[in-house]
């Protein structure tokens, strides 16, 4: 039996794709992540980059807070966390050391664009991108944002696509480069604050 809010989603998006560009309120959303939550999950992320035949294969665990931010720790091949908050993004290394690898309101835009994408939060994306939706073949929810004319996030990614059920579930971004990003996302479950201990020390103002 399909589940009620599955059947629902789909109808929706049946309907809603014959009038082309969406309004974000009018979009099946994910389970919404409270002030209160945290999304954590697994990833694995397929880096296709052109002149290499085979992507660059990683996978680890994430913790997405709206209040705090989004860590993504990669455990293989290479072991890695990446830190996105209100400050910017810093990468640390498996010895501990910090690299800030970038600061400022242009990469801030791009952090809140990584974590409303991963929450399947359209609303805040409605300015800076065209939305489209379109059902995959397996029945899942498909949002197709594109960049705006003019916009600064076009210099840097040229069409997201993300799809899934409950929870976003799969990902691509795509670059002016010709490269691409696929990202799977599983084992998904929302929690209560605060944050496991490992990625509360990590976020500024995050809850011991």
């Amino acid at each position: 039996m399909i589940p009620i809010r599955r059947l629902i989603a789909s109808v929706a998006l049946l309907t809603a794709s014959m009038t082309g560009t969406a309004r974000a309120d009018d979009i099946p959303a994910p389970a919404n992540i409270g002030t209160e939550q945290y999304l954590g999950g697994s990833f694995t992320m397929d880096r296709h980059l052109d002149g290499f035949e085979k992507p660059l294969t990683s996978n680890g665990d994430f913790v997405l807070s709206p209040a705090r931010g989004l860590v993504w720790r990669t455990l293989q091949p290479f072991p890695g966390t990446t830190i996105l908050d209100d400050h910017g993004i810093t990468r640390i290394d498996d010895q501990g050391n910090r690299d800030e690898l970038a600061r400022g309101d242009q990469f801030r835009q791009f952090v809140e664009l990584i974590s409303a994408v991963l929450a399947g939060n359209w609303q805040p994306l409605e300015q800076r991108f065209d939305i489209t939706r379109d059902t995959t073949e397996q029945g899942a929810w498909q949002v197709i944002l594109t960049p705006k004319d003019g916009s600064n996030i076009a210099q840097q990614i040229s069409k997201i696509t993300a799809a899934g059920t409950d929870f976003v579930e799969a990902v691509r971004l795509e670059k002016p480069t010709g490269d691409h990003d696929a990202i799977t996302l599983a084992d998904q479950a929302l929690q209560s604050l605060p944050l496991p201990p490992e990625f509360a020390a990590l976020l500024t103002g995050a809850d011991q």
